[in-house]
């Protein structure tokens, strides 16, 4: 009976992959539709993917560097705050932006998906795609910095896609869970962005695993984001560490969040257009 069920997800992923590929002119339009709407007319354009998570940062570090007097330890991999902050915040807004984007996406496109035979399932995958844009923006902006403060960029930073495909995985599972169901249960809106803000301070952004207790750390390592977070670290500045186990733990997650995510869609995409 498992054996059969399983035969079966990989089946419906394997056709949802085909469908994606398939339309993937059509993604491309749709990503570039969502970056011309969210900067055509604007006067800073796209820089305003720059300015946003900047602001951010420095609010951040003026807050607990300057004001809290934070202070990071040896394990940290520099003595430079913004630049350890940089590298903790840029996977977390590419997170939770493309999931609070992606909770409304196919309410605001319901005339796409009620008048015509539309993929709906590429509404989400193409503010993933849009979203990583952006993301690769910030990239050139912790490369200049970790170049700037600790003069070097080691080889390790070649992990760095791997995280940000693993990453992508676990967002695309969650982002077709919530933009599906949001369209019969509208409150879902607001338990993710509750959600959001409470995972924000969970994860060891703002501050290092160390300061928590250790018999709540394990609490941690139930968080996937936690693995993201340090890897991004660690690839970034350049830290001796082993990679292998929380990148297994995030491919496990990305997987299983992906078929989760496309098995939803799928089984509630008929009834898309009736209800809208």
């Amino acid at each position: 009976m498992f054996l059969t069920r399983l035969i079966s997800l990989k089946m419906v992923a394997l056709r949802f992959v085909r469908e994606v590929i398939s339309n993937r002119y059509m993604l491309k339009c749709l990503v570039i539709r969502d970056l011309k709407s969210r900067y055509t007319g604007s006067f800073l354009g796209v820089f305003w993917a720059v300015i946003h998570p900047v602001i951010t940062v420095i609010t951040y570090t003026f807050i607990f560097s300057f004001v809290l007097k934070a202070r990071l330890g040896p394990e940290a991999g520099t003595k430079s705050f913004l630049l350890w902050l940089l590298c903790g915040l840029a996977p977390w807004l590419y997170f939770a932006e493309t999931v609070q984007r992606n909770v409304q996406i196919l309410i605001e496109n319901k005339m796409l998906i009620t008048k015509s035979l539309f993929p709906s399932e590429l509404l989400p995958l193409s503010i993933l795609l849009s979203n990583m844009l952006n993301h690769a923006i910030m990239f050139g902006i912790i490369g200049v910095a970790a170049v700037i403060i600790t003069k070097k960029l080691t080889i390790l930073i070649l992990y760095l896609p791997v995280y940000i495909f693993l990453l992508s995985l676990l967002i695309m599972g969650i982002s077709w869970m919530v933009s599906s169901m949001n369209i019969f249960l509208r409150d879902i809106g607001q338990v993710i962005n509750v959600l959001i803000g409470m995972w924000f301070f969970y994860t060891p952004i703002v501050y290092q695993p160390a300061a928590v207790p250790e018999g709540l750390r394990i609490l941690l390592k139930l968080n996937p984001m936690y693995y993201v977070v340090e890897g991004y670290r660690l690839s970034l500045l350049g830290i001796e560490q082993s990679h292998w186990k929380g990148m297994l733990l995030l491919f496990i997650l990305g997987v299983a969040s992906t078929v989760a995510g496309g098995f939803i869609f799928k089984r509630l995409k008929p009834d898309f257009a009736e209800v809208l």
